[in-house]
């Protein structure tokens, strides 16, 4: 595993929500770890998700990657394109 990241994603019946995922090396792609929804009672996921995704990171040994974590961004730079552009050219 490369690392856990989240992002935000939604839809018209839940609104906007946050997915963990776990980004993989070999082979290349991802795999769905959690779903964090908004509770009508509650505060946006995003923070839940960031406290989770960190956690989970650091007790696997890899980076945690969150690029919007206060600001539902779907557009939002996901992991492997930070990490091409801190590789630079």
């Amino acid at each position: 595993m490369a690392a856990v990241e989240a992002l935000w994603d939604g839809d018209t019946v839940h609104d906007w929500f946050v997915l963990l995922v776990a980004v993989l090396d070999a082979p290349a792609g991802e795999g769905h770890l959690a779903t964090v929804y908004h509770r009508p009672d509650g505060a946006p996921p995003g923070g839940a998700a960031a406290k989770a995704g960190q956690a989970l990171a650091s007790h696997l040994g890899v980076p945690f990657h969150f690029a919007s974590p206060d600001i539902p961004d779907d557009n939002a730079p996901r992991w492997r394109t930070a990490q091409r552009l801190a590789e630079g050219p």
